[in-house]
């Protein structure tokens, strides 16, 4: 997968800010002289040596595991990585890259950065850094991430090999890299707008209100607003986007806890698109702030929400830094949507929680409306106004063992480096008009001992299809791959169906 330097994607769970009081290092040390005698006891007199870090994080661990699924601890060394979706920036050299041929190659240079000032470019390939050979067998993406990331104003010396097969040596800077929280913002039919969001980091609020602005500058009077797979973030962040949709005094949220006070968070200023139809896109990864949005616009009547039933999570942690940086998110509240809904799924004992996706599969919920409400059993999550079915109509176990492996995104590659034109700058054209060299494809499928001839209609259509996704984000951003994917989306095409209604 082609990776952001510095970027490591995951399923982000919100953290609540000001929420609830929890004891300071200090205090709780003198609550808890017990635990300290059982600790420091088995680190002198145990017949084994133990390390002390580690016993200290298992004993977290343990305690934690038995209270929700959401309190967590994150050991001081993958505090920062873990947080850097959240903050929304990283010290870096602004590329993104990809190991093509065991050679560290640079698919796309961030504008602005200190790679694109330098003048780097797409297909430049880097073959050492700080003097070390990064060229060969068995280079890994994270060996390339310690390397290139670094505090901001540090400088690192890279030597690229150019297209041209000139060597160039380059001394960078490393700069604030930003990880934009919007994949995508386009319009994509009439007046109809269309944002994915992917995590609601520090800036996300930001990004929004610039997106609206561009949109409606191009004429937008609707809107989808894409929350699937996107896993949370920032209580604050999804309170300023759902104030954004709704008038002023209008509640968005409440938070409550057995140690923390109902707090309600209302809209506080005239929103950027309150009057526009606004349909919010969903399905069972959309999770925590996400749910907070999509509860406040439903239950405010102010959208719909289509999809299907979302993840389900309503708890509130509270992060808290220990002495040696690491960090203690423990949940302190609930949240509730306006109507007084706390959409967190059962947990506990005799539930696997984990496993709930697999039980939504095998039950039919996510091809059929009516097993959602199964009995009238309470199974978290928001309930969607207009339910769209996943699509059924993926690809084949042949075409899936193709386009989901490194042999295939290295033949994505090679093909953009072949024609490295599309002859046009514009997604829907490219969209339109674009044809794959189907000799290409014969080649590639011939080198792996198969025929094209052995593919279906439909098969031969999605790898082609693999390919010009793959395609668009060399050719264009990465921004593009989600573009292109709209046209073809049976949730979009059912929200602009209801649009159009």
């Amino acid at each position: 997968m082609v990776l952001f330097i510095g970027f490591f994607s995951s399923l982000t769970y919100w953290i609540g800010i000001n929420q609830g009081k929890i004891l300071s290092p200090e205090r709780a040390q003198n609550k808890w002289t017990s635990i300290n005698v059982v600790l420091d006891n088995l680190l002198n007199n145990y017949v084994d040596s133990l390390d002390s870090y580690e016993l200290s994080e298992n004993s977290i661990n343990n305690i934690l595991k038995d209270l929700d699924p959401h309190s967590s601890f994150i050991p001081a060394k993958k505090r920062q990585s873990v947080n850097e979706s959240l903050v929304g920036h990283f010290g870096g050299i602004g590329i993104r890259f990809m190991i093509y041929n065991d050679t560290l190659t640079i698919v796309d240079v961030i504008e602005g950065g200190p790679s694109m000032l330098a003048g780097l470019k797409k297909r430049d390939r880097i073959i050492k850094i700080e003097g070390e050979n990064f060229a060969g067998i068995g280079i890994k993406n994270e060996d390339v991430l310690k390397k290139l990331k670094g505090k901001v104003g540090s400088e690192v010396t890279i030597v690229v090999l150019n297209p041209n097969n000139e060597i160039v040596k380059h001394r960078l800077i490393r700069g604030s890299i930003p990880l934009k929280s919007i994949s995508a913002s386009t319009i994509i039919k009439d007046n109809i707008g269309y944002i994915k969001l992917s995590s609601f980091s520090n800036s996300s609020d930001l990004e929004f209100k610039n997106a609206i602005i561009e949109l409606k500058n191009q004429g937008m009077e609707e809107l989808i607003f894409d929350l699937r797979f996107n896993g949370g973030g920032y209580l604050h962040q999804a309170i300023n986007i759902s104030d954004e949709f709704l008038k002023k005094d209008q509640l968005i949220v409440y938070t409550q806890g057995a140690h923390s006070k109902k707090r309600s968070f209302y809209s506080r200023s005239k929103g950027l698109f309150e009057d526009g139809e606004l349909i919010i896109l969903v399905n069972s990864s959309t999770a925590s702030a996400s749910e907070i949005v999509s509860g406040a616009i439903q239950d405010n009547n102010r959208g719909k929400i289509l999809g299907r039933r979302t993840f389900g999570k309503g708890l509130v942690q509270q992060p808290l830094m220990l002495p040696d940086s690491s960090e203690l998110r423990i949940t302190t509240s609930r949240y509730y949507t306006p109507s007084g809904k706390c959409i967190q799924k059962p947990y506990g004992d005799n539930i696997d929680y984990d496993n709930d996706i697999l039980e939504r599969i095998e039950s039919g919920e996510l091809t059929q409306n009516d097993s959602i409400f199964d009995k009238g059993i309470f199974k978290g999550g928001i309930l969607p106004n207009v339910y769209s079915p996943i699509d059924t109509l993926g690809y084949s176990e042949a075409i899936n063992n193709i386009i989901y492996t490194r042999k295939w995104r290295d033949f994505c590659f090679s093909y953009f480096e072949k024609f490295p034109n599309p002859k046009t700058s514009d997604t829907k054209d490219y969209y339109n008009n674009f044809k794959v060299e189907i000799k290409e494809l014969e080649k590639y499928l011939a080198k792996n001992g198969e025929k094209i001839s052995s593919y279906s209609p439909k098969e031969i259509s999605d790898l082609k299809w693999s390919l010009m996704v793959e395609l668009s984000s060399y050719y264009f951003s990465d921004q593009s791959r989600y573009i292109l994917n709209t046209f073809r989306d049976s949730d979009v095409k059912k929200a602009i169906e209801e649009i159009s209604n």
